[in-house]
């Protein structure tokens, strides 16, 4: 094989290979596709939707914790 042509394949390679990494990364340029855009960075943004507008989720801890005083009397009857 030639120099030239071992250039020639090598170039044609490099022109294929770009250009299949810009179809595959390229946006998209549907009318849709920019609304999923928007749609989808306000999901990431907002609210679960299932959930109330004023419901919270509350973290529960393992143990529960007793915020009572201690009864002094308790301690008498045992």
């Amino acid at each position: 094989m030639s120099n030239a042509a071992f250039l020639l394949l090598a170039l044609g390679l490099s022109v294929a290979g770009s250009v299949l990494i810009w179809l595959l990364n390229r946006k998209p340029k549907t009318f849709m596709s920019s609304i999923d855009d928007f749609s989808r960075e306000m999901k990431a943004l907002g609210r679960e939707p299932e959930a109330p507008p004023g419901a919270r989720r509350r973290r529960r801890s393992a143990e529960p914790t007793d915020t009572r005083a201690p009864d002094p009397t308790e301690e008498r009857r045992s």
